[in-house]
């Protein structure tokens, strides 16, 4: 850069010498010598714009490449509280659109920026070598120029991070279309999804207009100033040369370096208003990386040896999601369970059978009561050494979409997976033979949340998972209760190899699981309602689970209805 802006600053220079020069050099080989010398000149400001573009570009794809996996890794380790505000679509883009936005600021713009504060300096001092009476006509238009961006900037600075937020909606609002498109056209809702977005992405461009027109305004006003600037040295110039004071080859570079200085300080004006936009931005992205908010992020990544026999007990946790503070969803819970014991959680939706289970993984913490394991309580374990002990089988299985061996080696995080490790899981899980059966066995791509697959094979890949991870407290989150009977039969095989010898907690409604529950706790609105067994509850009919239970009790046969 250095080198392209001093070759840059001598061609006034130049110039002017064979301007005053032209009449008075008359032999030809004078005219050879400086146009080789101009050549070697020029062939040496290209080698060094070639490599200044080089390194300023690669650079900057380094440092967005950098911050964009600093971001990733900062919303991984986020708790879940903070995905329950920011919608997955929002932070896609976010971690796309908002991190390029730098890129052109840090490559071409930096370099563009930096070389014209260069040429700046130096043009002003190449202006005071030649006449400073002329410098007097610049003195007003170049402060002028800066200030007008400078006062601009602040302005752009809001405007870009309103710009940023409707983007980042517009992708909230593609990403929930796209990710229930099966819905979408059962219920031929595309109509409605174009109205959405294409409201969404009007809001986002009356933004991006009224942006335009600010900074078109700018650059009209720059421009206005930079040619009334050279107008006016015209103007004085020409009564210096008249005068005698001033060469018309000195008037020549003049103009000349008044343009590059007049130039660049509009560029520089125009990139600190690029600068501002890029920081409005890219604000959220740095709040992210740099906030200390997820306290419980870092908790979850501290990494400790953890031995559970599975005991487990709530004393009187009270919680509120965060996005809901005044409606507590557990109120005041306690109860333990022993180590090997299997628990059913039963009540109406809402319960709070799933909080129940959320607390116990960890996504949350209580407002006030503990959870301890073996007693000990956990915000005085490392919570990836008691997440390694836990596993949950969920009523949806979440499927990435790459292989059944991929998705099946994800229950373990701390080391690399064999074949036959998976291979023995997937057989315990009865999910063995069905594998073998694909062209591609356990390379067989599942799709997008395993959509090649069906309910009962995604589920006892799932169950697989989980047999890998080994766990002393498993979750079963209503794992059986979106499949058909013959799916359900060989699921609950599955299942029943993977709760032996470990604390089992199953979320159900359906009669046939909850019976086989060593215990059943019942809830109602957030507190614990009932507790025994399931001959024990049945035979209080005037009980919640008898009135929950009665209509399937029925049809089972187990128990009359009662009037």
């Amino acid at each position: 850069m250095a080198v392209t802006v001093l070759i840059q600053l001598a061609y006034p220079k130049a110039l002017s010498y064979f301007i005053d020069n032209i009449n008075v050099q008359k032999d030809m080989a004078w005219f050879s010598s400086l146009a080789l010398i101009m050549l070697a000149v020029l062939a040496v400001q290209a080698v060094a714009a070639t490599a200044r573009y080089y390194i300023f570009e690669s650079t900057g794809y380094m440092i967005v490449t950098r911050i964009r996996r600093q971001l990733y890794a900062a919303l991984i380790g986020q708790p879940i509280r903070f995905f329950d505000k920011h919608h997955v679509g929002e932070l896609n883009n976010r971690l796309t659109a908002d991190v390029e936005v730098l890129h052109d600021t840090l490559t071409m713009g930096m370099a563009v920026s930096l070389r014209c504060l260069c040429v700046f300096i130096g043009g002003v001092v190449m202006l005071l070598t030649i006449s400073p009476a002329l410098c007097l006509m610049l003195v007003f238009f170049l402060p002028a120029t800066l200030i007008i961006g400078k006062m601009t900037g602040k302005v752009y600075r809001k405007r870009a991070r309103l710009m940023r937020d409707g983007q980042a909606e517009c992708g909230k609002v593609a990403h929930e279309h796209f990710s229930n498109i099966r819905l979408v056209h059962a219920f031929s809702q595309q109509r409605t999804a174009r109205a959405r977005y294409a409201g969404a992405t009007e809001h986002a461009l009356s933004l991006s207009v009224s942006s335009s027109a600010l900074f078109a305004l700018f650059r009209g006003g720059s421009s206005f100033l930079v040619y009334l600037a050279l107008l006016g040295t015209l103007w004085f110039g020409a009564r210096l040369i008249g005068q005698g004071v001033l060469s018309v080859g000195d008037l020549t570079a003049f103009i000349l370096y008044a343009s590059m200085v007049t130039e660049a300080a509009g560029a520089i004006g125009e990139f600190w208003n690029a600068w501002m936009r890029t920081i409005g931005a890219t604000e959220w992205i740095f709040e992210v990386v740099n906030s200390d908010r997820a306290p419980g992020a870092a908790k979850g990544e501290a990494h400790g040896e953890v031995r559970l026999q599975g005991n487990l007990a709530f004393n009187d946790v009270v919680f509120s999601y965060p996005e809901r503070p005044d409606a507590q969803a557990l109120k005041g819970i306690g109860f333990s369970i022993a180590a090997g014991e299997t628990i059913a959680l039963v009540g109406a939706s809402g319960a709070g059978k799933s909080t129940i289970a959320s607390l116990i993984l960890g996504f949350y913490q209580p407002d006030s009561g503990s959870i301890a394991f073996d007693g000990i309580e956990a915000h005085a374990m490392p919570l990836a050494g008691i997440r390694s002990k836990l596993a949950i089988v969920e009523q949806e299985p979440s499927l990435f979409s790459g292989s059944i061996f991929e998705n099946i080696a994800f229950a373990v995080a701390e080391r690399g997976v064999t074949l036959d490790e998976v291979k023995a899981a997937a057989a315990l899980a009865f999910a063995h033979d069905f594998i073998s059966g694909f062209p591609d066995g356990y390379d067989t791509v599942v799709g997008e949340r395993g959509a090649q697959l069906s309910g009962g094979q995604k589920q006892r890949i799932a169950i697989a998972r989980a047999l890998l991870r080994d766990p002393r407290i498993l979750i079963l989150d209503e794992a059986t209760s979106a499949l058909d009977s013959a799916s359900e039969l060989q699921v609950q095989r599955a299942l029943d190899t993977l709760m032996q010898g470990r604390t089992t907690i199953i979320i159900a409604h359906r009669f046939s699981t909850i019976v086989k529950a060593d215990r059943i706790l019942v809830l109602d609105q957030g507190r614990l309602a009932q507790q025994g067994t399931h001959a024990q509850l049945v035979a209080q009919q005037d009980g919640l689970y008898f009135q929950l239970m009665r209509h399937q009790l029925a049809r089972a046969g187990a128990q009359p209805v009662a009037a």
